[in-house]
């Protein structure tokens, strides 16, 4: 699975664009606006809920072509101007909950799950619209909800107790280039060496490649040490369970190799106050597997001999939004 650069260029291009910033200054807010939502589905079909609202303290997202999108995905954030009713910025996603909209428990089964997604904070009252779709492009749940900046409940995150972090590279503008953090699931603190040598690792291994490697300077690499209880994490099939950061485990779907996480809050809880836009993290263990979803997340395994191709791999799924090219 490669990235192409004509791929890569269209999303550094809207993140790293060096053309006045003017409707971005108008609109937004040198901040961000966190939303968590439920995605769920039960006999009556499926449905989105807003969960909580934070502000972050920087915004590290695209500032221009704020209404394009490089990929469709099987999700849109759309937020608009209340007083005019003009889109003013729009983003897509893909989460693990379409993709379990697909297995079999899901048609026996009502479940939900976390997502959570990021936007420049406006500056005068917005209307929010989140869409999900199919395979097709046919929305298949949807909903509207307002943001006012006098909302009491709207929490303020990363002031206080930043996780913390560490730089692995950073671009020579770094104010321009795309912030990817990546996280440390299953270290205990002991083991915080060992993380930050395995994301030294994940970093080297992106940028080996093209397109990457001639757009190195377009990049920041940031470690984030969040610490876990225990040391490794869950493989359900081995009966193995683990008190981690994020409680990833293998098996999702009960694909053996499948390791996901659906705690997307705590994860976004751990970066709170450090720059990110893209999340990679790395599990602390031997095992093969991961995974990487288009603008969510990438997770990968950090002990097994594989390590290097697979991070990079996953992380084509969660950046460039590439599918898998297996022969089934």
């Amino acid at each position: 699975m490669k990235i192409t650069k004509l791929l890569l260029s269209a999303i550094v291009a809207m993140s790293c664009c060096t053309l006045t910033a003017q409707d971005f200054d108008t609109f937004f807010n040198n901040k961000t606006l966190r939303l968590d939502y439920i995605f769920g589905a039960d006999t009556k079909g499926c449905h989105v809920m807003l969960d909580k609202q934070a502000v972050l303290p920087e915004w590290s997202g695209r500032r221009h072509r704020l209404k394009e999108l490089p990929l469709a995905g099987n999700g849109q954030i759309t937020v608009r101007d209340e007083a005019t009713g003009d889109t003013i910025y729009r983003h897509s996603f893909s989460s693990l909950f379409n993709e379990w909209l697909s297995t079999e428990e899901a048609s026996t089964t009502p479940k939900a799950f976390q997502n959570t997604y990021l936007v420049p904070l406006p500056k005068a009252p917005a209307l929010i619209d989140i869409a999900l779709l199919n395979n097709r492009h046919d929305t298949i749940a949807s909903m509207t909800h307002r943001y006012r900046a006098d909302d009491e409940l709207i929490a303020v995150k990363g002031i206080t107790n930043v996780t913390p972090h560490r730089y692995i590279h950073r671009s020579s503008h770094p104010e321009k280039a795309i912030d990817v953090a990546i996280l440390a699931e299953g270290y205990t603190t002991a083991e915080m060496d060992s993380f930050y040598h395995h994301a030294a690792v994940a970093v080297e291994s992106i940028l080996k490649h093209e397109p990457f490697k001639s757009r190195a300077d377009d990049f920041n690499f940031v470690a984030v040490a969040s610490p876990s209880i225990d040391s490794g994490v869950s493989v359900p099939r081995l009966g193995d369970w683990k008190k981690t950061a994020f409680s990833s485990h293998f098996s999702t779907f009960y694909s053996d190799r499948y390791l996901t996480t659906g705690n997307l809050q705590d994860v976004h809880d751990a970066l709170a106050g450090i720059p990110y836009e893209h999340i990679i993290i790395l599990a602390n263990t031997p095992e093969y597997g991961g995974g990487g979803i288009y603008n969510s997340y990438t997770l990968t395994t950090a002990r097994h001999r594989d390590f290097r191709p697979v991070v990079v791999h996953e992380f084509g799924h969660s950046f460039g939004g590439l599918a898998d090219e297996y022969f089934y």
